[in-house]
């Protein structure tokens, strides 16, 4: 089967899979698997409900939805919003909270891990408040994708130029992929949230100190963002994609664009679906200020096709690892890892072939990139 009847059949099973997936009678209300579901798997709803709006986006199909069914997955993403600080921690002030989810992480932390965290690690965010972080931004991430906003601002960020110093400071940057993640959550909250609440001189300074401390972590001979030693290639090229989607928001180009190409390019990404993506997202948005060494990141663009390819699965949708569903969310067990598609690969790997179709000038299906 050739690349352009593959691409047809994707599209076309993908609806089925969806459909497979979708909890009747409750509009945007996902399961992320169809067979190996874990109890919690059941119960988390958030996350998944984002992942497959974005998989309608990008596949067309978001236009397409009627508008009621627009309006009332809209309405259950929306319904995930806490008002003021339900847990007490200004993490969660306004922010986007599946309570499946966070009650299942809160039972698995010892008090022990919490006593260390709060004697070695005072200044660092726990894990519980990354991971309400990182639902909060994908929660707005998604609804901005189209053009909706949160009914009120997140506002469990820092507002002050110190603050937002020391909080990026405190993160370990010689671990880019997890600090990383948490700076572009912070661009995303800057630029879409805080012009809500704060006067816009106000978050400039907090633009511009976000943008100071990126430049601060550019290295020349990679072109990658950390601290410390070169970190190994997979935590150099995701550290690099969390980063690079700061930059988007923050609407700033890339430091050393033909750099981090030269850096991608050593060697293809391992096979699970966040290492994919990852590494595409970089040769894409790289590609989009640089046309250097085409040809060779257009070889490497079909070689990650292919490896693509291998998580596709007869149920019509991709598996996060080949020929097996992702088992854990966010470190919930979802599933028990049988042969079957799952919603989270799905989504990564259909926006990976999405970029991937822009940097090789062949996006004849008209998929679009979603911005995360």
């Amino acid at each position: 089967m050739n690349q352009s009847d593959w691409l047809i059949r994707v599209k076309d099973s993908l609806v089925e899979f969806l459909d497979m997936l979708q909890i009747p009678g409750k509009p945007g209300r996902f399961l992320p698997c169809t067979k190996g579901l874990t109890q919690e798997g059941r119960k988390i709803a958030l996350g998944f409900s984002c992942l497959v709006l974005k998989i309608y986006y990008t596949l067309g199909l978001w236009d397409k939805l009627y508008s009621k069914g627009q309006t009332d997955w809209i309405s259950f993403i929306k319904s995930f919003q806490a008002s003021d600080k339900p847990m007490g921690k200004w993490v969660t002030y306004n922010a986007f909270i599946d309570e499946p989810m966070i009650t299942y992480l809160g039972r698995q932390t010892s008090w022990y891990k919490n006593l260390i965290d709060c004697v070695f690690y005072p200044n660092r965010l726990t894990y519980l408040q990354r991971v309400i972080i990182a639902e909060t931004k994908q929660a707005v991430a998604t609804l901005a994708q189209v053009g909706e906003s949160s009914d009120q601002p997140y506002r469990g960020f820092p507002i002050t130029e110190k603050k937002v110093n020391n909080y990026l400071s405190n993160l370990d940057w010689t671990q880019p992929w997890g600090a990383g993640a948490q700076l572009s959550a912070l661009a995303v909250f800057l630029t879409s949230q805080a012009p809500s609440f704060l006067k816009p001189e106000e978050t400039q300074q907090l633009l511009d100190a976000c943008l100071c401390f990126i430049e601060s972590l550019a290295d020349k001979e990679t072109g990658a963002y950390f601290q410390g030693p070169t970190p190994a290639y997979g935590m150099l090229i995701n550290g690099a994609m969390k980063i690079l989607t700061a930059l988007d928001w923050l609407n700033v180009s890339i430091h050393y664009p033909e750099r981090l190409i030269d850096t991608c390019l050593v060697r293809l990404p391992s096979s699970e679906g966040c290492h994919l993506v990852d590494a595409i997202y970089v040769i894409y948005r790289c590609s989009q200020q640089s046309e250097y060494r085409k040809a060779e990141v257009q070889t490497y663009c079909n070689k990650v096709l292919g490896m693509i390819k291998e998580h596709y699965n007869s149920d019509g949708g991709f598996s996060y690892n080949v020929g097996r569903s992702q088992t854990h969310y966010y470190g919930v067990p979802i599933s028990q890892g049988l042969v079957e598609s799952d919603i989270h690969g799905t989504c990564l790997l259909t926006w990976a072939i999405a970029m991937i179709l822009e940097v090789l000038d062949n996006n004849w299906v008209g998929w679009n990139v979603i911005r995360p």
